[in-house]
């Protein structure tokens, strides 16, 4: 998985309240525990809405088999958003292992970092250009403080690629190379 990443400035000063030590990482190697298609280690999604983006995610993996997980956390733990994004990825085994197509959508607001990892066999369908745009679109609400505003835009832009590009279940299975 290798997406651009962007840094947006210009953000007020936030505190938050939630840390992710480095020393509580999972078993697995991921720098934080899997818990769910949305992983709010911020804090920063309201209950309500964090069920509606597990909808819709889990909509979009029945529609398409692609898996996306939405990823909050107060910051990278040190790390660049490159390694924790794969950390991650790798860590938690996203997505199919043969058609390697997991996503991950993740913001970090005390580092001011805005990442989307697109496992190999989508690459072809969310390529790093498409991905940087996507980014440019949520940079806007990510520099007003309003990362759910951005996070929804990033994760809706996201969907209607796979949808518009018919990544189906059987288009799927055919992305798995021979």
């Amino acid at each position: 998985m290798s997406r651009p990443v962007r840094l947006w400035s210009a953000l007020p000063a936030i505190v938050l309240l939630a840390s992710c030590e480095a020393a509580d990482a999972p078993a697995s190697g991921a720098p934080l525990e899997l818990t769910g298609r949305v992983v709010d280690a911020a804090d920063i999604i309201p209950e309500r809405i964090e069920a509606d983006l597990t909808g819709q995610l889990s909509e979009l993996e029945d529609r398409t088999l692609a898996q996306m997980v939405i990823v909050t956390t107060p910051d990278l733990q040190g790390r660049s958003i490159e390694e924790f994004g794969m950390a991650l990825g790798n860590g938690w085994g996203i997505g199919d292992a043969e058609r390697n197509d997991g996503i991950l959508l993740i913001v970090a607001p005390n580092d001011r970092r805005v990442r989307i990892e697109v496992g190999t066999g989508l690459e072809t369908v969310l390529t790093d250009e498409l991905c940087a745009a996507y980014i440019d679109r949520m940079l806007p609400s990510l520099k007003q403080g309003d990362y759910l505003g951005a996070i929804m835009i990033g994760t809706d832009l996201i969907e209607a690629r796979l949808l518009e590009t018919s990544v189906t279940p059987v288009t799927a299975r055919e992305m798995v190379p021979a």
